[in-house]
C-alpha cells in the first residue's frame, strides 16, 4: 500500500475542509463510505448481483461514523 498522507496530514486536511464551509463532517464521512462500498464492489463484483451478508464492526470516533455509512449503503444496495 502506498501512503499519500499520514493520519496526522488526512485530519489536517479535513479540519481545513471543515473548517473553510466547503465541507461538513457528515458529508466526509458519507463520502468515505460510499468509497468503500465502491472498491467493494471494483473488487468483487459477483457480490453486486447476489444476495450476501455483512460484517461491520464499528468503534468510536469518525472511523466508526465511516462504518456506520459502510453499512448502510451495503444494505440499501
Amino acid at each position: 500500500m502506498t501512503v499519500i498522507l499520514t493520519a496526522e496530514e488526512m485530519r489536517a486536511v479535513e479540519q481545513a475542509a471543515m473548517s473553510s464551509g466547503e465541507v461538513t463532517g457528515l458529508e466526509l464521512m458519507e463520502r468515505a463510505g460510499r468509497g468503500v462500498v465502491e472498491a467493494i464492489f471494483e473488487n468483487w463484483p459477483d457480490l453486486a448481483s447476489t444476495s450476501h451478508r455483512a460484517h461491520v464492526l464499528c468503534g468510536p470516533g469518525n472511523n466508526g461514523g465511516d462504518g456506520f455509512v459502510v453499512a448502510r449503503l451495503l444494505k440499501e444496495w
